[in-house]
Formats: C-alpha cells, structure tokens, sequence
C-alpha cells in the first residue's frame, strides 16, 4: 500500500501566517475593527436604554424587576 498526503506541506500554513501578520501590523485594520466594535457596542448600549425606558413607561408600577436590572446592566457595561 501506498501512503497518500492529503494537505499540502507550507503552502496553507504560510499563506495564513502572512495574511495574519498583515492585518495584525495594519494600523487601518486595527482601527478598523476597534471602530466596528465601538459601533456595536453603542448599539447594543442604545438598545439596552431603549428598552428599559419603554418597559418602564407601559408598566411604571412593578418597580424594579428582573428585566429592568438586566437591561441597566447591559446599558451600564455596553455603554
């Protein structure tokens, strides 16, 4: 019996260690993506208020209830 390789030795390796290193020393990519980020946590912040205003406008008189907290909370630490 024969033994067959079924990937190629380098080729893969090195062709994603240089598309990595690449983005990784790209200083467009990297603001690229931290601004990306910073949008979708803002979106997430602004979802999170949105949300806990129109529960507590449709029913002011439960206090503070589980859902509201976690809504808060997301605000808080998203924002």
């Amino acid at each position: 019996m024969e033994r067959v390789q079924l990937s190629s030795p380098d080729i893969h390796g090195e062709l994603t260690a240089n598309w990595w290193d690449e983005i990784n020393e790209s200083a467009k990519w990297q603001d690229g993506i931290f601004f990306t980020l910073c949008g979708a946590y803002a979106l997430v912040s602004a979802v999170a208020l949105i949300q806990l205003i129109r529960i507590e406008l449709r029913v002011p008189e439960y206090g503070w209830t589980t859902q509201k907290v976690f809504h808060l909370l997301n605000f808080i630490v998203n924002g």
